[in-house]
């Protein structure tokens, strides 16, 4: 079974977060190791930073698509813009021509 390359990634890059997220939280929160379950305190904690976590990716997020998309924008508009300043340089090569070389080129 082959995978699609792009979702390895994204899976890749969801595991990056998680534990990126995983690791900072329990930095930030778990006070003691002594207990196996979390206390209120730091269960509170825990959620907490998880959310805020969350909502930062999410708005970064958002806030990278809106980044993307306006660079494609500009890109696409960039392009066409070149475009019409090529094909307005050949019209004006074209009607530079003298009749005789426009004969010579029609002919070849």
């Amino acid at each position: 079974m082959e995978s699609d390359p792009g979702a390895v990634r994204n899976f890749k890059d969801f595991l990056q977060l998680y534990n990126k997220m995983t690791e900072m939280c329990f930095q930030r929160c778990i006070i003691n190791l002594n207990l196996r379950k979390l206390d209120t305190e730091e269960l509170k904690c825990v959620e907490d930073c998880a959310q805020k976590f969350i909502s930062y990716n999410n708005k970064l997020m958002q806030n990278f698509v809106k980044a993307q998309s306006e660079i494609v924008n500009r890109r696409i508009k960039e392009a066409e813009n070149q475009q019409m300043q090529i094909e307005n340089n050949q019209e004006l090569e074209n009607t530079n021509l003298a009749p005789q070389e426009i004969s010579v080129s029609d002919s070849s």
